[in-house]
């Protein structure tokens, strides 16, 4: 039987930055220099991460939008310097620049037409993806990178939109079963699908 994939919304994406965005507004200026699970990052380098994420998107956008290429970020090294230097703002900085380049990503997002979601546009890893999917790559961003500043009580994976995790299991499932330094047996979705990664375990 032929599996059906829901397709992400910009309600979801919502839904999920608002949390996060409620998550930081809670957070202090101390925490933002404590270690997220990330390893060398502090909760302030991961979030500006995703604040840069997000601006990088719109860039991409944009391109959809008048067919002028731009790539998502000036280069690898600009996008690691200015994590390194964003991840030192206060927490009200931090929140300012979320809430941001959030609305930027979904504003710009929003004046896709029909034929400008089907334009391609390129990733950072140089990867051809339809403009139409930005949505659904800024909505893990956001809900993987929430779980990863580790507060206490804030967030949870059961929080994660259900078509997200339909989605993404699969192909984190083909990752793990690529690797030989995983010792996994399977993911099994309660009461769903069950995928098999090692066939030893």
């Amino acid at each position: 039987r032929k599996r059906v994939i829901k397709l992400i919304s910009s309600a979801e994406l919502e839904q999920q930055t608002q949390l996060l965005i409620a998550t930081v507004s809670s957070m202090t200026d101390a925490q933002m220099h404590e270690p997220s699970l990330l390893p060398n990052w502090s909760r302030g380098h991961l979030l500006a991460h995703i604040d840069g994420n997000a601006r990088g998107l719109a860039r991409l956008v944009r391109w959809a939008l008048d067919g002028n290429q731009r790539d998502m970020y000036i280069s690898p090294e600009v996008r690691d310097g200015d994590i390194a230097i964003q991840g030192m703002r206060s927490q009200q900085r931090q929140l300012a620049a979320l809430v941001d380049s959030a609305s930027e990503f979904a504003q710009e997002f929003a004046l896709l037409t029909e034929d400008q979601l089907g334009r391609k546009v390129a990733l950072r890893n140089g990867r051809l993806v339809k403009a139409g999917s930005l949505i659904k790559l800024r909505l893990q961003e956001v809900s993987i990178h929430h779980l990863d500043l580790d507060i206490s009580g804030a967030f949870a994976c059961e929080q994660w939109p259900s078509a997200m995790v339909e989605q993404l299991l699969p192909e984190v499932a083909s990752d793990f079963a690529s690797r030989d330094d995983l010792s996994l047996g399977w993911i099994e979705v309660a009461g769903g699908t069950k995928y098999q990664i090692n066939s030893d375990m």
